[in-house]
């Protein structure tokens, strides 16, 4: 059953590098604690579309409230262990605790398209009943989900939309043209004049890279500024590292880059910095990794577009929970007032220099409890 008492100390703010877990039963966490109340909805800022986050969330309660959930073993498995996904390990591990269940939590290291459908197809065979998940290639994946699916597991997309061929029941993540959109509107106002720009990213074929790509290309439109090349790492942060100073040398006209995933950006930032062209070349990130917050600092990053990947776990943990007690016909009948065009927004907003000592600030606050 739901548990009630007390509101525990949580971080959401990425503070520290995740561990490998390579199967279904790497990652574990219990929902231990004696009691555990609801998160309160003033824990992040209003630009986030709390209104409709907490909203749902008090509708799930609402529905779960005296139902048993002791048949409840759901996964959240991520993309990558990066440390964006910290944020959102401890979301799902808070609303586990709310919900009384186990939370577990798990991916590939360095993005392995393999080891995710591995550790999906282990889930569907050892006794999962659900899973939420960033998935890395939805053209490959697809069947492997939608077996799960066929098996009986509930499943959700997060971070990264699936196409309506994969039986998600709601996508719960950042709108990611929209975010996209936020990168393209902050390199236009650090190159008012122009200038060629590179876009470094993890993935070529998960839709969140694909679709900020485009959204930011969009708003680009009209400017002097030009994207020069779009540079794939393919989940490896060393590769992001070696194609940030390849573009740079490459292109003495260089003035701007984009960093699609949490690592791209820092891997900019450094580079960037190793150079001497602080000033020179204005680096826009995605997320907030330390590294994007140190060259927030020094100035080597102009501008980060920030998500919220902690409501990603946590409600990706309700859903997934909720699915399996109510069933998918309640569950969508209760997600009708909250979506949008089959989408549960986590919302975005922009973090410059300017107002990173609030963001700190505002994030130790929520970490004192």
């Amino acid at each position: 059953m739901l548990k009630k008492g007390f509101i525990p100390a949580l971080i959401v703010t990425a503070i520290a590098a995740v561990s490998v877990a390579g199967s279904a039963t790497a990652k574990s966490e219990s929902g231990h604690a004696a009691s555990a109340s609801l998160l309160a909805s003033t824990v992040h800022p209003p630009t986030f579309n709390d209104a409709k986050l907490f909203g749902l969330r008090n509708a799930l309660a609402a529905a779960l409230k005296g139902k048993s959930m002791s048949g409840v073993n759901t996964w959240m498995v991520v993309n990558i262990l990066a440390t964006y996904w910290v944020a959102g390990q401890k979301g799902d591990a808070q609303a586990s605790k709310e919900l009384g269940i186990a939370a577990h939590y798990e991916g590939p290291s360095q993005g392995q398209l393999s080891t995710q459908v591995s550790e999906y197809q282990t889930l569907s065979s050892t006794g999962a009943t659900g899973f939420f998940s960033s998935v890395i290639d939805p053209t490959s994946e697809g069947s492997v989900i939608n077996a799960a699916v066929k098996k009986g597991l509930d499943f959700v997309a997060i971070d990264s939309p699936v196409p309506s061929s994969i039986h998600s029941l709601i996508y719960v993540g950042t709108p990611n043209v929209a975010a996209g959109e936020a990168a393209g509107a902050a390199m236009k106002k650090a190159l008012p004049n122009g200038g060629d720009v590179a876009i470094l990213t993890g993935s070529l074929t998960a839709q969140n890279a694909l679709q900020r790509i485009a959204g930011f290309k969009a708003a680009l439109k009209g400017s002097k500024i030009t994207v020069s090349t779009v540079q794939n790492d393919a989940g490896v942060a060393a590769t992001a590292s070696s194609n940030a100073s390849s573009v740079i040398a490459s292109n003495p006209n260089l003035k701007g880059i984009y960093g699609v995933y949490s690592y791209d950006g820092p891997a900019g930032a450094v580079a960037v910095k190793s150079k001497g062209d602080i000033g020179k070349i204005k680096v826009v990130a995605d997320d907030t990794e330390p590294g994007t917050i140190t060259g927030l600092k020094n100035g080597s990053v102009y501008a980060s577009i920030i998500q919220q990947p902690y409501m990603q776990g946590y409600l990706g943990a309700y859903l997934t929970a909720a699915e399996h007690v109510l069933g998918a016909s309640k569950v969508a009948a209760i997600l009708k007032p909250f979506e949008t065009d089959g989408t549960i927004s986590t919302g975005v907003g922009t973090l410059t220099k300017a107002n990173l000592a609030a963001d700190v600030a505002y994030n130790s606050k929520i970490g004192a409890g």
